[in-house]
């Protein structure tokens, strides 16, 4: 059931919580803003104005028949993000990619580290200790770092390049001028938009999965899935939060999706 309310209330946080989510939302600012400054670093410079005019050249006309318009927007917008992707793949050959990858990796060590102290902070009850964001850095596999932080970029540059096709269409469509879809690409590919929304996705996954490593190392045996949010509750998290408890190696560690800040607790504990 999804219409209700979440059992953390993120507008009304107190106590270990409200240390543990100001904890979490420290690493995710630095962390974007790193991030977010080294992509900066590598798409400088990048020239899309071959797409913008294939763009240009290749939009559907007014009128017509409705549904085959429909079909052919469709198509273009694939195959313009599927250009836009080709050429944002390109940079992962540029001198600062592999600085944007150091970026990622020392984000998802720091988010498992936090996170670890978080859960230790919930089985004590005492968040005063999550004050201070001190030098987390937890040892992790570098290969399987590395994986996962290629993993995050190649997410972030299909969102980049489906939202860059889609917003060439829609301007072309609304009969804007090449300087100005210029512009818009621009702006598009310098924002960071997509690398927030992927990289806080992650973190948060890193920081929940060093929470359930506290709570191992703790001996908790069952976990609590425990649904996070200002209003309402999603379906999925709703359904998680009722499939509560979990055996501590299968809890479902969120976030489930895209901006979920949901959370885990040793089950049975005292929101």
């Amino acid at each position: 059931m999804a219409d209700r309310a979440p059992t953390l209330n993120l507008g009304a946080l107190s106590g270990v919580w409200a240390s543990v989510y100001a904890l979490r939302d420290r690493l995710e600012a630095a962390a974007d803003r790193e991030v977010i400054a080294a992509w900066r670093s590598v798409v400088e410079g990048l020239d899309l104005t071959d797409v913008i005019a294939t763009v240009e050249q290749s939009a559907p006309a007014a009128g017509g028949d409705p549904a085959a318009a429909a079909l052919r927007r469709r198509h273009l917008q694939q195959v313009t993000a599927a250009a836009v992707l080709a050429r944002l793949t390109t940079l992962t050959r540029a001198p600062g990619w592999p600085v944007l990858i150091a970026a990622l990796v020392a984000a998802l060590r720091r988010a498992r580290a936090a996170g670890q102290r978080a859960g230790h902070a919930v089985g004590d009850g005492d968040g005063d200790g999550l004050d201070d964001d001190g030098q987390d850095d937890a040892d992790g596999d570098d290969a399987q770092d590395q994986v996962s932080a290629y993993d995050i970029a190649a997410a972030a540059l299909r969102a980049l390049a489906a939202t860059v096709a889609r917003q060439l269409l829609a301007s072309v469509a609304s009969g804007s001028s090449t300087s100005t879809l210029a512009a818009l690409v621009a702006t598009a590919l310098s924002d960071g938009l997509a690398w927030t929304l992927t990289v806080a996705t992650a973190l948060g996954l890193a920081f929940t999965s060093g929470m359930n490593t506290a709570y191992a190392a703790r001996g908790v045996l069952q976990v609590d899935f425990v649904t996070a949010g200002d209003s309402s509750v999603c379906a999925t998290c709703a359904d998680a939060e009722d499939a509560n408890p979990y055996p501590a190696a299968s809890v479902l560690v969120p976030p489930l999706h895209p901006n979920c800040r949901c959370s885990i607790e040793p089950a049975g504990s005292e929101d």
